[in-house]
């Protein structure tokens, strides 16, 4: 019995790996453009923002098109409790600005 909990464990931390390393945007960029997109932001504008604070990012602009949808899962363990409980709240913010877009 125990076995299978592990196993389970071991399961879930690989998926979130995965799905995290497939992202390839960190969290705080997420944020960043959850935030933005509320502004009333175009993608373009917020793309060329991340960019030219962080040359390094991984981010492209199609990227950053599905996330600002509100399309893009964080897990709990990427950002603090206070900052994970913030980005629920903007998620969920996206998609009914979004809806009402639309």
């Amino acid at each position: 019995m125990e076995n299978k909990y592990i196993y389970i464990l071991n399961k879930k931390e690989r998926r979130e790996k995965k799905n995290t390393k497939k992202r390839n945007v960190n969290a705080e960029e997420v944020i960043f453009i959850f935030e933005k997109k509320l502004e009333g932001w175009n993608t373009i504008r917020i793309y060329n923002t991340i960019i030219q604070n962080n040359p390094n990012s991984q981010i492209d602009k199609k990227k950053t098109e599905t996330i600002s949808t509100g399309n893009c899962k964080i897990y709990p363990n990427e950002l603090s409790k206070e900052r994970y409980d913030y980005y629920l709240v903007l998620r969920e913010n996206v998609y009914n600005y979004n809806n009402k877009q639309n």
